[in-house]
């Protein structure tokens, strides 16, 4: 025996039967096996016809016009309908096309086994080659994957139907080919017949052999014969070919009502990226100030998008009593940062952990200005909205920030200001109480903390006593207001932001994450 086993893998099978009208909504099912045929010779000419040549390829064909046996998989019928034009070229004659098709599952497979036909190795191996390269079949859209099988040991659900045995089932007719021999019997019958009409003279019988296309002078030559061409030279059936009936599962095409897959929820976006503009910056060391203002627009432009007159909690931090959400760290960070190096204020990143609904995400598209020192406008131009795996990295060209990066070592950019005083045995110390905000938000606990006295601002030393450390407004629990920075060292490298302490949400104990290249 011999099996072909073939997936459809856009779940879908073109062919309309012959002698059928497209728009009768006909399908082919299961593929016959003239078209399967054909099909391996039409593999063949377009991709192995200087491999193999035809005196290996045509046994092999002549073998396979046996008839196989069909296991078929579960399927349903359907069709589309459309409107095609026909003469004009503006679509003015339009007429309506059925395309009916069957629908199978994309990982279900077709079997299709000749029993009693047995392959010599050369002749195996050209079939293995040719249903590798077989790409579709039935109309081009029929896109298919095929395989080779020595054997297969399941169940036969449709089968050719044998002269006086009963069957159980569906009777649907099947164009098949003839083999050789039943060819050239037929071939010389036919021929015999057409001699017989015309010797009588009669004029049908003249008309009849003047309008007879002459037979294939064999079966090859019959399955090369283009279809379109054998019906308009009248062929009510291609020669060579042969009517069988085969019987398939009376519910071959059974609809099956599925549950619909629940559909994961989309995380909203919890990053939005600024770029500013201004004919006066602020500076890195007014990070706060711009913070607050930062927050103080978004608040002014989310108030009564959800119906409420009250900003946004995700921009406030803020309950619906208007009373601050203790030991709540997900709603917005204001983190203004530096990313060209020239000592200005050029990016402002907004992130909240819980995400930004339709409502925030209007207030954010909204926002084009904030109100700057000294009188002079800051222009806000939103550069992207997403998560912070899509912003994070050390490429400044490429729109990457590294406040958003991933890495092992973090370093201060902006001072990090104590909300407990250090007490005199040790305790509260400023690294310890870096290690413990870092647990309190979920990261890791670190390898190392270094106290650093400075950041660097255009390559020269600013020491943090140089920031501003106070929020303008607002409460926040303060304790020693002179500033530190630190080195963070974690095991494995951490995602980004890490702003911790007294102001973290508006810019202050803002850490920026250190290439490892770059740890020098």
């Amino acid at each position: 025996m011999i099996a072909l086993r073939i997936r459809f893998i856009t779940g879908r099978y073109h062919a309309t039967p012959w002698g059928r009208h497209v728009n009768e909504g006909a399908v082919e099912w299961p593929p016959s096996p003239w078209r399967i045929l054909r099909a391996l010779i039409a593999t063949w000419h377009r991709k192995f016809s200087r491999e193999v040549p035809e005196q290996s390829f045509r046994p092999l064909i002549e073998r396979l016009t046996d008839l196989p046996v069909f296991y078929l998989p579960k399927a349903a019928l359907g069709h589309t309908r459309h409107f095609m034009p026909q003469k004009d070229p503006l679509g003015a004659d339009k007429t309506k096309i059925f395309d009916a098709f069957v629908s199978i599952h994309p990982d279900d497979d077709i079997i299709v086994v000749w029993p009693h036909v047995t392959l010599s190795p050369e002749e195996g191996g050209v079939l293995r080659s040719l249903a590798a390269g077989l790409s579709y079949l039935g109309r081009a859209e029929s896109w298919v994957t095929a395989e080779v099988l020595e054997r297969w040991d399941g169940d036969f659900n449709c089968r050719p139907v044998e002269a006086g045995v009963s069957v159980e089932g569906e009777r649907v007719r099947m164009l098949a080919s003839m083999t050789p021999d039943s060819f050239a019997t037929w071939k010389m019958g036919y021929e015999a017949k057409v001699v017989g009409d015309t010797s009588m003279g009669t004029k049908a019988g003249r008309k009849k052999k003047a309008s007879q296309s002459p037979v294939p002078p064999d079966l090859w030559s019959a399955l090369h014969a283009e279809t379109s061409d054998l019906q308009k030279q009248g062929w009510s059936a291609a020669p060579g070919s042969r009517w069988v009936d085969y019987v398939r599962p009376n519910d071959a095409f059974h609809v099956m009502y599925q549950r619909k897959p629940k559909i994961e929820q989309i995380r909203p976006p919890t990053v939005a990226r600024f770029a500013l503009s201004s004919a006066v910056l602020p500076c890195l060391t007014d990070a706060v100030f711009l913070g607050e203002r930062m927050r103080q627009a978004l608040m002014a432009k989310s108030r009564g998008l959800n119906g409420s007159e009250h900003a946004l909690h995700v921009f406030s931090g803020k309950g619906p009593d208007g009373f601050r959400l203790e030991n709540d760290h997900s709603h917005a960070f204001y983190l203004p940062s530096d990313e060209d190096d020239d000592g200005w204020i050029d990016h402002m990143t907004v992130y909240a952990s819980q995400g930004f609904d339709k409502h925030a995400q209007q207030a954010i598209g909204m926002l084009r200005k904030l109100w700057g020192a000294g009188g002079h406008d800051i222009h806000t131009v939103l550069i992207g909205i997403g998560q912070r795996q899509d912003y994070g990295g050390f490429v400044l060209r490429d729109g990457q920030a590294p406040t958003l990066a991933e890495s092992r070592i973090w370093r201060s950019v902006t001072p990090y200001v104590l909300t407990r005083h250090p007490k005199k045995n040790g305790k509260d110390s400023p690294a310890e109480q870096v290690a413990k905000d870092l647990l309190r938000r979920g990261f890791p606990n670190p390898d190392r903390i270094e106290q650093l006295d400075h950041t660097k601002i255009t390559g020269k030393k600013v020491r943090w006593l140089e920031f501003r450390r106070f929020r303008s407004g607002g409460g926040g629990q303060i304790a020693d207001s002179c500033g530190f920075g630190f080195e963070i060292v974690f095991s494995e490298p951490v995602r980004g932001p890490i702003a911790l302490g007294y102001g973290c949400h508006f810019g202050l104990g803002q850490f920026v994450a250190v290439a490892e290249a770059c740890e020098t």
